[in-house]
């Protein structure tokens, strides 16, 4: 990236007073039903998990043990999902770095 931003047709482009900061969910592709009791309690293959409190303290995916459980609103469904984040340039809405973390909160 940093070899890119340095292009001697990019370099102009950029401003150094006008960055933005932006941020996303990133629905991961494992099921909820994978989102299982980390002490192996708990029922059968994890199809009824409905009306059970399960946290991210207490549970983790068995197929993708990296996503967390997040709810982005009160009252909206918690789905397991990762933060993407983006560094923006916005005069020419140039995207000049990117990361993604796990799901915090």
């Amino acid at each position: 990236m940093t070899k890119l931003l340095n292009h001697p047709q990019v370099k102009p482009l950029l401003s150094d007073e006008h960055f933005s900061v932006d941020g996303t969910l990133i629905e991961a592709w494992a099921s909820q039903k994978s989102f299982r009791a980390k002490d192996g309690s708990g029922d059968g293959d994890g199809a009824n998990f409905h009306k059970e409190k399960r946290r991210n303290d207490t549970h983790a995916s068995t197929s993708d043990p990296d996503s967390r459980l997040y709810r982005k609103a009160a009252g909206r469904e918690a789905k397991l999902c990762y933060m993407g984040h983006a560094t923006m340039e916005n005069r020419h809405g140039l995207a000049v770095a990117g990361l993604v973390t796990k799901a915090t909160g």
